[in-house]
């Protein structure tokens, strides 16, 4: 290859370009571009050859004069080639690695559990969407146990329908609700509360009030007061239990009482709060928690409210959860019905009932899901 003439790699096309330009300037001669595959353990590139200047030997086109050499720039046609080269590069890659790491499970599975080649692959599967591995396999040696007629596979789903309990949510009940929304810090329990308010206005038509005893955090009231503003339902603070009291006797002609809680982190305050909000004849405690928490966090969550004795569970942003079966290491911690989940921002859109046969999916994966690991 002549002197002039020097091959660069980046990440992408605009990566390798720059690499170009950079070492010979911004007439670099673009001679050709093509996608370098990766591994399972390197990343795709896109390699482009450049040269400075006119490559000797090599014609200039009528229409440009000489002394207007080519910019470092492909050509849009190619670069859309290349982006959907490095697309399909970038999802083969990650099936692999899914898939890599699927067999790796199932292997251990049958090795270290010692588990027949069916169940080994139910485990696996689980493992995949996020549920805790003890949970994974006790649910495994119970439906091996079961011998149930269609399968390992099948036997895992009767049993989590067993273990994942759906309600009625918040929204569609037909009688007169004061619900209280509990829960950490950030997983979303003002967003929420709109959202089930939203729903209630607009489908079943229910006339809606919001409380609020989240005095701690900074902007919270507000928050609050623009959502109320927003549906024009009216939205009260309350600082103690007298406040409280006086709130709920004010809004006693709503069909929806929703009430909105700061996140606490100890113990007594979670508990100081949750005795709060209990003071409401008739209250209903949500606890709301984020399925963006991997398995173990979602278990502290649960052992660290259970004392509480919710009496429903939300999920939320299972939209951002990389293994959204870890919300089975709550379910069965609480024990509680599951009213309803969250898998975005939306107001109201990304609030959903739920079914029996939708948290079983959304726990096992569909029975025509890839296989485990695998994305869509």
């Amino acid at each position: 290859m002549h002197a002039n003439v020097q091959t660069f790699r980046g990440a992408d096309s605009a990566a390798a370009l720059a690499a170009a330009k950079k070492a010979l300037g911004p007439d670099a001669v673009v001679l050709d571009a093509r996608s370098v595959p990766g591994g399972l353990f390197r990343p795709s590139q896109v390699e482009v050859v450049a040269a400075l200047g006119p490559v000797p030997g090599t014609p200039l086109p009528a229409a440009r004069p000489r002394s207007r050499p080519l910019r470092a720039a492909a050509p849009p046609a190619a670069d859309e080639e290349l982006a959907a080269e490095l697309r399909r590069l970038v999802r083969d890659m990650s099936e692999a690695r899914a898939a890599v790491a699927a067999l790796a499970r199932e292997a251990r599975a049958g090795r270290d559990l010692q588990l027949p080649p069916a169940a080994a692959e139910a485990y696996a599967g689980l493992a995949a969407r996020g549920v805790e591995p003890a949970l994974a396999e006790e649910l495994v040696q119970q439906a091996l146990s079961a011998r149930a007629p269609a399968g390992v596979a099948q036997g895992v789903r009767e049993l989590l329908e067993e273990k994942l309990l759906p309600c009625r949510a918040p929204w569609l009940h037909g009688d007169r609700q004061v619900v209280a929304l509990v829960g950490p810090t950030g997983v979303g329990k003002t967003t929420t509360l709109a959202k089930i308010a939203a729903r209630a206005i607009l489908e079943t038509r229910k006339k809606v009030a919001l409380l609020t005893v989240d005095v701690y955090r900074i902007g919270a009231q507000e928050q609050l007061a623009r959502y109320a503003e927003i549906m024009g339902v009216p939205a009260i603070v309350a600082r103690d239990r007298d406040e409280l009291q006086r709130a709920a006797e004010r809004v006693r002609d709503a069909d929806l009482v929703l009430v909105d809680t700061a996140g606490r982190s100890s113990p007594e305050d979670v508990a100081r709060q949750a005795d709060l909000v209990r003071a409401l004849p008739g209250v209903l405690l949500h606890l709301v928690i984020s399925a963006a928490a991997g398995p173990q966090q979602l278990a502290a969550v649960a052992e660290a409210y259970r004392p509480l004795r919710p009496d429903r569970i939300v999920f939320t942003k299972v939209d951002e959860s990389a293994g959204p079966g870890a919300i089975l290491s709550a379910a069965v911690r609480i024990g509680r019905p599951i009213a309803c989940i969250a898998d975005g921002q939306r107001v109201p859109e990304d609030l959903h009932p739920v079914s029996g046969a939708h948290l079983v999916d959304l726990v096992a994966g569909t029975p025509d899901s890839p296989p485990a690991g695998q994305n869509r």
